[in-house]
């Protein structure tokens, strides 16, 4: 490594990201001179094509489907719904820029420097890319590789960016498509089955595992699977796709039962594939030798690569791809690396956050993983069904579920399904995080009425003293 008054920075950020700007912003609060190359917008795909656009989509969906189911119900009455599909695409893509936006000023106030380039890692401690047409070296103290992570095809069924797309092409389609074929059932596959589906689009989604959402706990996973179902989304567990076929009108999906039957097909206009992400790696190295596994890049508990000057983090050294442990990440890896030391991720304790209309909301083991455990435990779940809040706000779908160790009353997992579980999710982690007790979260006196108070109904099933059921 060369000395550091001989780089012309002490970090260089690739990748404008939640990991990326976080990193970068984090430094520049440490007082160090930095610089972030970014290919596209600032924010990468969380903020620009991710995160923050789809939740924008969904909830227009969700205000769709609201007045086309319930507006009676509501004493809101019309002749005749007209809905302008590029309305909320529109929508979804203002937020996005403006969002944008707000990153530069931050990068402004805390002296980041960004040029919008593809940067290559050609040394231990240099970057290079392009500038006003000619290519430009810089050098850094260390670098940080936060490039993210891209989708992910399958093996014969490639994009096209027109009838076989990822989540990028579906947030900013033209054209609403009639029928969507969705394979991947994950949070990206579910939250787009659901916008469509409010828009008025026939959706069918094919998932490999027995449940949609396969990672969560499976009482939340059935319980979406009955709301989809409800409303007329054609969902396929169980079952895997063998091809998918593109004529001029359209896309042909050949669908059969994972353990073995006879074959269906899916016709539709448009298919989603969303069965994962790959490390965004392409191109990025060029004479420097990091290591890489299974397509991200390999990086240590502290986030440094083989290469003593070189870290990486987020999406692209690998699960869980989220951008709030990205962030996490980002600002652990560059306290670490100027010597401010941080608090470690705790990983087994990762909050996991799915905003389809009910949302779904986890952190800590599920109820199998905790069986498979061998733990003695018990579990207290209270509906929103018996929540006076959630009836006045129509939206009685869903459950809280938690997870409590027998003996200690150590929570050990919290699974919800509802509408604005999500919010409801940062007051178990911080129990969590506080090792907070059954006792104690049933002692916490909640406000009423509000959702929350779920949380300690929860609490109090498990231990046989809820009051409200």
């Amino acid at each position: 490594m060369l000395p550091h008054m001989a780089h012309d920075y002490d970090l260089i950020v690739v990748g404008g990201g939640p990991a990326g700007y976080a990193g970068a912003i984090r430094a520049g609060q440490l007082g160090k001179k930095v610089l972030c190359v970014e290919k596209e917008n600032l924010g990468g795909t969380c903020l620009n094509w991710g995160c923050i656009p789809t939740k924008a989509l969904l909830d227009s969906g969700a205000f769709v489907r609201k007045l086309r189911e319930e507006a009676d119900e509501w004493g809101v009455s019309y002749d005749n719904l007209k809905v302008d599909f590029n309305k909320p695409i529109q929508r979804s893509r203002a937020i996005a820029a403006q969002l944008n936006k707000g990153i530069a000023h931050l990068f402004k106030k805390y002296k980041v420097e960004h040029v919008m380039a593809t940067a290559k890692v050609t040394g231990p401690n240099e970057v290079t890319f392009e500038k006003d047409g000619r290519p430009t070296k810089k050098t850094g103290q260390f670098l940080l590789l936060a490039t993210g992570a891209k989708p992910k095809s399958l093996p014969g069924i490639e994009f096209d960016g027109k009838k076989i797309i990822s989540s990028r092409e579906a947030m900013s389609l033209t054209e609403q498509p009639k029928r969507l074929a969705v394979i991947g059932a994950g949070a990206i596959g579910c939250e787009f089955a659901d916008f469509y589906n409010a828009m008025g689009t026939d959706v069918t989604i094919v998932e490999y595992l027995d449940h949609l959402l396969p990672i969560e706990d499976t009482d939340c996973s059935s319980a979406l699977e009955r709301v989809f179902k409800k409303r007329g989304i054609n969902v396929m567990t169980a079952s895997k796709t063998t091809a998918v076929k593109t004529d001029g009108d359209g896309v042909v999906l050949t669908v059969e039962p994972r353990d073995g039957g006879d074959a269906t097909t899916v016709e539709a206009d448009v298919c989603l594939l969303a069965v994962g992400v790959t490390g965004n790696i392409d191109g990025l190295f060029d004479g420097v030798d990091v290591e890489i596994d299974r397509g991200h890049i390999k990086a240590g508990p502290d986030y440094k690569t083989n290469i003593d000057s070189i870290y990486a983090v987020g999406d692209v050294i690998g699960p869980p791809w989220l951008a709030h442990v990205a962030h996490h990440e980002a600002v652990g890896c560059v306290e670490d690396m100027f010597g401010e030391g941080h608090a470690a991720i705790d990983y087994h304790q990762i909050p996991g956050c799915t905003y389809t209309h009910p949302q779904v909301a986890s952190l800590g083991m599920t109820e199998r993983k905790v069986k498979e455990s061998g733990r003695e435990y018990k579990v207290g779940k209270f509906p929103f069904q018996a929540s006076g809040r959630a009836l006045a706000a129509g939206e009685t779908d869903g459950f809280v579920k938690l997870i409590f160790d027998k003996d200690t009353g150590e929570l050990l997992g919290t699974h919800m399904i509802g509408e604005h579980v999500t919010e409801l999710l940062s007051e178990l982690i911080m129990a969590q995080r506080l090792e907070a007790t059954e006792d104690e979260i049933i002692a916490m006196m909640h406000p009423h009425p509000t959702l929350s108070e779920a949380v300690m109904e929860a609490a109090g099933v498990a231990d046989g003293r809820a009051i409200h059921l």
